[in-house]
């Protein structure tokens, strides 16, 4: 993993996005069926949630061949509206994701910056948040 992803992930993600609360799973399931990292692809699953107020998502890896398997967890998002038109979209830091019960493996923090670089670009590109460039996605 990259010193930058690695970066990453310590330290978490929180972008304040200028889209309705509403708007959020249509963007996600959108954007989100398109990303990969390898032979793996993501799904997106929720969590906890307080209807129009909160949502905790797990990021999941699956590997299109293996159908029937289960859905290997990578990671959280936490979206949380934050008044009319504005969502905050979080990645907590990786001493905070209690996915696995476990420090996650290189290759899943491999795949986790990917679909969160992935994310990032996305929302750069449909001109949601601004980076400088687009982020690298392994």
């Amino acid at each position: 993993m990259s010193s930058f992803a690695m970066f990453l992930l310590e330290g978490g993600v929180d972008v304040a996005v200028a889209v309705d609360f509403s708007s959020v799973a249509s963007f996600l399931e959108e954007e989100t069926s398109n990303y990969s990292c390898g032979e793996y692809v993501y799904k997106i699953t929720a969590g906890k949630g307080t209807l129009g107020k909160h949502w905790d998502l797990v990021v999941n890896a699956v590997d299109p061949e293996m159908e029937g398997q289960p859905l290997f967890p990578l990671g959280r998002i936490e979206v949380e509206s934050d008044g009319p038109g504005v969502v905050n979209l979080k990645v907590p830091p990786r001493m905070e994701q209690t996915v696995h019960g476990e420090d996650a493996a290189d290759w899943d923090g491999k795949l986790f910056s990917s679909f969160v670089s992935q994310l990032l670009n996305s929302l750069h590109t449909r001109k949601l948040i601004e980076l400088p460039c687009l982020l690298p996605t392994i």
